[in-house]
């Protein structure tokens, strides 16, 4: 098991950057624990066949006022074996790179 951790600065204030993570139509998984404006804690399985990429992920947001926006802390816990690290850290930056257009955008 790896972890993953990256960091995004999102022009959109805190409580616009929490929000989008409990967007329904977008979430997956389950809540963990929910810090209002602060801290979003997921567990996430993915659905394989393949047993290297199954088990359960916890995902920690931590969300930081800076100027001009927000400090985005993401930590990908657990992540199977059969999940490159690198892979995963583009998967997230690829994730983090969205949800910033789209709260950027608005």
């Amino acid at each position: 098991m790896s972890t993953t951790r990256v960091t995004r600065h999102i022009r959109a204030p805190r409580a616009q950057v929490y929000g989008a993570l409990l967007d329904p139509e977008s979430v997956r998984g389950r809540f963990v624990s929910l810090v209002p404006d602060t801290e979003v804690v997921q567990a996430v399985e993915f659905e394989s066949d393949d047993l290297d990429v199954r088990g359960e992920m916890t995902i920690t947001y931590t969300l930081t006022d800076v100027a001009g926006g927000t400090d985005l802390v993401g930590l990908h816990e657990n992540v199977p074996p059969g999940v490159a690290p690198a892979d995963n850290e583009v998967g997230w930056n690829m994730s983090m790179d969205k949800l910033a257009r789209l709260l950027e955008d608005d």
